[in-house]
């Protein structure tokens, strides 16, 4: 890029010193009139070019501008109903979750709630029982726990 722009500088002072060259020998030839006359020629020349070139990317950019449109409108569309699908789909999840929810409630009050009691009714029957038949020692369940642990760490010393 540095070397383009250094191109064009150097392209331009090189023109700069001809123009001034060729004022200077016109002026020495006495034909400045009409050197000057050529010169606001091509400057017009130069401008009317310029300004059909500008027209012409004006009509390509409206042309492109509307083919922009043109082509976001079904993008938009397709958005759109992808959009629409996506709320579908949160509502039907949405409606799938208060189910699973509705049914975990209802298995819990009519199966889980029952058994639960039945089992612990059950359980404590056993401890009951224990209690009369053992001449009234109670043990904690951690003490039963702690009975099972150390027979399997004596089992364990044993097997080894």
């Amino acid at each position: 890029m540095e070397r383009a722009i250094r191109k064009v500088i150097i392209i331009a002072v090189i023109a700069m010193i001809l123009l001034l060259i060729g004022f200077i020998l016109a002026a020495v030839f006495g034909v400045m009139l009409e050197v000057l006359y050529i010169f606001l020629i091509v400057l017009a020349t130069i401008t009317i070019i310029s300004t059909v070139y500008l027209i012409l990317s004006l009509m390509l950019l409206i042309q492109t501008i509307t083919t922009v449109r043109d082509e976001l409108r079904p993008l938009l569309v397709s958005v759109n109903q992808t959009a629409d699908i996506v709320k579908d789909t949160a509502k039907s999840a949405s409606q799938t979750a208060t189910t699973i929810s509705s049914t975990a409630q209802l298995t819990s009050e009519f199966v889980l709630d029952p058994s639960i009691r039945a089992t612990s009714a059950i359980i404590a029957g056993q401890q009951i029982i224990s209690v009369f038949l053992r001449r009234g020692r109670v043990r904690s369940r951690s003490d039963i726990r702690r009975r099972q642990q150390m027979e399997a760490m004596k089992a364990s010393m044993e097997g080894e």
